[in-house]
């Protein structure tokens, strides 16, 4: 039986097949499925087919709202199938995909990460009742949005994890204190962690169930205070000269 992404893969294979003919490279669209599923976590495009017929699955690449493609995976079956120019090929592949699914399609986990998980991260500590606490701790007045890492962070690999996938990431969220106030500053940086939980749906696909943030008030400018109260002890014990 087709179901939705065997369609798409085949309307892909299509789109990829006919790009690449354009240019010069006359490729089989049963090879460009095999990459396609490749890249979507496969060895097989019959392992595909497989998974997505599997009644005993909770959920398949179908249910996915996002799928995460993996090209390294893509290129090294390309060249097992001796098809070429294998990065043109896969960036065809990706391109294809992209254009007919009707859920985002990230081409890797650093797009992935650049166009949807950073913003989430972000949303989710600036939402957090945990973080609003940790806010009221200080004395400072926090807008926008906290510091997130600029590159993806480690995590497990999103296509073997079958079940779940996680995805960690530490900031920090830079408040203004108003040292003409009478408020006593008690800090204006908080140390933030959030995490994005999801389900797999297929070994490209992922379904966020839930996103949870934490924040501890960075005390680091405690230790310049002490610093400073010490060079000011220490130069009260001068000798005058």
């Amino acid at each position: 039986m087709e179901n939705i992404m065997t369609k798409l893969i085949s309307a892909a294979s299509h789109a990829a097949s006919k790009a690449l003919a354009l240019s010069g490279h006359s490729i089989k669209r049963s090879r460009v499925s095999e990459i396609l599923s490749a890249m979507l976590g496969y060895q097989t495009y019959a392992a595909l087919t497989a998974e997505e017929n599997d009644a005993s699955l909770d959920y398949s690449l179908d249910d996915a709202e996002r799928l995460v493609l993996n090209p390294d995976a893509g290129k090294v079956r390309a060249q097992g199938l001796g098809v070429a120019p294998i990065s043109g090929v896969v960036q065809a592949c990706a391109l294809a995909l992209q254009t007919v699914a009707p859920m985002p399609v990230h081409e890797d986990i650093d797009q992935f990460y650049d166009e949807y998980a950073r913003e989430a991260l972000a949303d989710a500590i600036g939402s957090s009742d945990d973080v609003s606490s940790a806010m009221a701790e200080t004395n400072a007045y926090f807008e926008g949005e906290p510091d997130m890492p600029e590159e993806m962070p480690s995590a497990d690999d999103l296509w073997k994890s079958r079940v779940e996938w996680n995805l960690v990431a530490r900031g920090k969220f830079k408040g203004d204190h108003d040292f003409d106030s009478d408020r006593m500053f008690s800090g204006d940086t908080l140390s933030c962690e959030a995490t994005l939980m999801f389900v797999k749906a297929g070994r490209a696909g992922l379904i966020l169930v839930e996103a949870d943030a934490g924040a501890g008030v960075d005390d680091s400018w405690r230790d310049h205070d002490r610093a400073d109260e010490a060079a000011y002890m220490d130069s009260l014990r001068q000798p005058n000269p």
